[in-house]
């Protein structure tokens, strides 16, 4: 289930502080994969592959 960490849309940022962002909570959520979707205009979260596969 993806999760939305910012939702950055109504936000005026320009790509190098949405990238800092997205290592930010990368640091901070060391289970997750943390990415930036273009579509949705967030930084979004899920769980990452290696995590997936230990809950199986």
């Amino acid at each position: 289930m993806d999760r939305i960490f910012l939702d950055v849309g109504p936000m005026e940022l320009t790509l190098s502080e949405i990238l800092m962002l997205v290592e930010k909570f990368q640091g901070e959520n060391p289970g997750m994969e943390i990415f930036f979707d273009g579509d949705k205009q967030a930084i979004m979260g899920r769980p990452s592959a290696v995590q997936r596969a230990l809950e199986r």
